[in-house]
C-alpha cells in the first residue's frame, strides 16, 4: 500500500508524509510523490493514504484540496501539523556572493523580510523541492534555493541559513486521508469533526446555521467560505468543530442544522 503526497521528494508534504509513517499502525508503507494535487487525488480508488495540505498559518487555505472532499468519498483520519522551516540552499558557501534566490511563490512570500534584507532578487519555481534540485544540477553558483532541510540534504546542496521565514511558528496542517470503506488505525485522536454545508437562500441562515453550533456550545475552530461550483455568487461553508459524532450536543446541533442548509456533507471526524 501506498502514502501519495504531492511535489518532488523532499518537499514539505514529503517531509510530513514520513513524520506520518511512523505513526501508522501498519509499517509497510511506500510512499510515492505525484508532481501536482489532481494526481495524488486520482489515487483515490487504490488502496491507499493521501498526505496533503489544506491550510498554512502564514497564507491561506489550500482551496483545490478542501474542494476534492466534494467530488471524492473519501474521509479524513488525522490532521497533522508539521513546523515549515525554510533553508536558504545553494552550491555557493558563502551567502555574500549570492544575487538571486529561488523558490514557489509562497516560500518567497514567507521569506519577504529576509529577502529584502539582503537585497536579493527572487525567481519562481513550481515547488520548494525542485528548486533544491535544480540547485544541485545548475553551474550558477551565484544563485540561492529556498527549500526544506530534506530537500537540500537530498540533493546535496549547502545550507547557507535556517528558519529564514518571517513567521517563526509557520506551520501547515495537513490531512491524512483514506478512501470511505478503508478501515485504517492512527495512533492519535484530536477529536475534532469536519463539514461542508449550503446554506438555504433565506434571510439569516448562516446565522441559523452558526446558531445550530452555538446554542450548544460546541466550539468551532474553523469556518471558511468557498464560492460554489453550482452557482454563480453561491457558497459553500467549510465547518471545524470540537466533539463527536456520537456525542448528543453534537447530533442535536446536526438536526437544527439540517432546517438551514439545503445540503451536509461530514467530511469526518479525526
Amino acid at each position: 500500500m501506498n502514502i501519495y503526497y504531492q511535489w518532488n521528494p523532499g518537499s514539505y508534504m514529503h517531509a510530513a508524509s514520513l513524520a506520518i509513517q511512523d505513526k501508522l499502525s501498519e509499517k509497510n508503507w511506500e510512499i510515492v510523490w505525484k508532481a501536482v494535487f489532481k494526481d495524488v487525488w486520482k489515487e483515490i480508488m487504490n488502496w491507499g493514504i493521501w498526505v496533503l495540505a489544506i491550510e498554512n498559518s502564514y497564507m491561506w487555505s489550500i482551496h483545490p484540496n478542501l474542494y476534492a472532499f466534494l467530488k471524492n468519498d473519501c474521509k479524513i483520519i488525522w490532521e497533522y501539523y508539521w513546523s515549515i522551516d525554510h533553508c536558504l540552499c545553494s552550491k555557493e558557501t558563502d551567502i555574500s556572493q549570492i544575487k538571486t534566490v529561488y523558490s514557489q511563490t509562497p516560500a518567497l512570500e514567507q521569506c519577504y523580510k529576509y529577502i529584502h534584507k539582503h537585497n536579493f532578487e527572487t525567481r519562481e519555481c513550481s515547488d520548494t523541492a525542485l528548486s533544491a534540485k535544480i540547485a544541485a544540477e545548475t553551474d550558477e553558483v551565484w544563485v540561492a534555493w529556498i527549500c526544506s532541510e530534506l530537500a537540500a540534504n537530498i540533493h546535496g546542496v549547502n545550507i547557507l541559513d535556517r528558519k529564514i521565514q518571517d513567521q517563526q511558528n509557520n506551520t501547515t496542517r495537513f490531512a491524512v486521508i483514506v478512501r470511505d470503506n478503508l478501515d485504517l488505525q492512527y495512533q492519535n485522536t484530536s477529536g475534532k469533526i469536519s463539514l461542508i454545508f449550503d446554506a438555504k437562500d433565506i434571510p439569516s441562515s448562516l446565522y441559523h446555521c452558526l446558531w445550530s453550533f452555538a446554542k450548544y456550545d460546541i466550539n468551532l475552530s474553523k469556518i471558511e467560505s468557498l464560492p460554489s461550483y453550482a452557482e454563480s455568487f453561491s457558497y459553500h461553508f467549510w465547518v471545524d468543530f470540537s466533539g463527536s459524532l456520537q456525542d448528543e450536543k453534537i447530533k442535536k446541533a446536526l438536526k437544527d442544522l439540517k432546517e438551514y442548509t439545503s445540503s451536509i456533507k461530514i467530511v469526518w471526524e479525526y
